[in-house]
């Protein structure tokens, strides 16, 4: 991709570029017909691939925010569970979910010792917790200090790899081509594959 994208309108243009659009947009909130097409799969298309692979661009560490514990000891009378006070069985923990995580990658201890250079990932499950109003997504696990490795949402183009922002704009020009030009998605995936074959043996030359 040979033009520096700094903002989706910037994507947008090389993708519409690519398929043969003749135009171009000003903004993706402008109305026209392309911004249009483009808004009914952009953000999609972008979650679902920073989903599809452990981006390292993507990766964040986070301390997560206790909701609920177990108590001390576990449940002997006259203590009781209850889904109000205490979280989802058989977990001793609940953390809130991060609002721009798209994929939970592991869960560990908070280190003892930081730089740690073997860190134990525990299990987790995320859950809806039907208690709150309205019901709220969080983690469960039995770690008492637990830091979260996810993908995020990231939304902001300077921030993403360049290899990231090549799969995004082949796989939004694929999902924009029939509806745009009448391309065949499947014959635009072939082009793009030998784009990136040529660049390949380009850089190995």
């Amino acid at each position: 991709m040979p033009n520096v994208v700094t903002s989706p309108e910037d994507l947008i243009n090389l993708t519409l570029a690519r398929i043969g659009w003749k135009g171009r947009i000003g903004s993706i909130w402008e109305g026209s017909v392309a911004a249009k097409k483009v808004l009914d799969v952009y953000s999609q298309t972008r979650d679902e691939l920073l989903r599809a692979s452990d981006w390292d661009f993507a990766e964040r560490n986070v301390d997560l925010t206790m909701l609920k514990q177990a108590p001390v000891g576990g449940y002997i009378p006259p203590t009781t569970w209850n889904p109000t006070n205490y979280p989802a069985l058989p977990w001793m923990f609940s953390y809130t979910y991060p609002s721009d995580c798209l994929k939970v990658r592991a869960l560990k201890p908070s280190p003892l010792f930081i730089p740690n250079y073997a860190p134990v990932y525990w299990r987790w499950s995320v859950e809806n917790d039907q208690t709150y109003t309205p019901p709220q997504k969080v983690i469960l696990c039995n770690v008492p200090i637990a830091v979260l490795t996810y993908t995020g949402q990231i939304t902001n183009p300077l921030d993403w790899e360049a290899d990231f922002t090549e799969t995004f704009a082949a796989t939004l020009g694929q999902r924009l081509a029939p509806a745009l030009v009448g391309l065949d998605p499947a014959k635009l995936e072939a082009q793009d594959a030998g784009q990136q074959m040529a660049l390949s043996e380009t850089e190995r030359g």
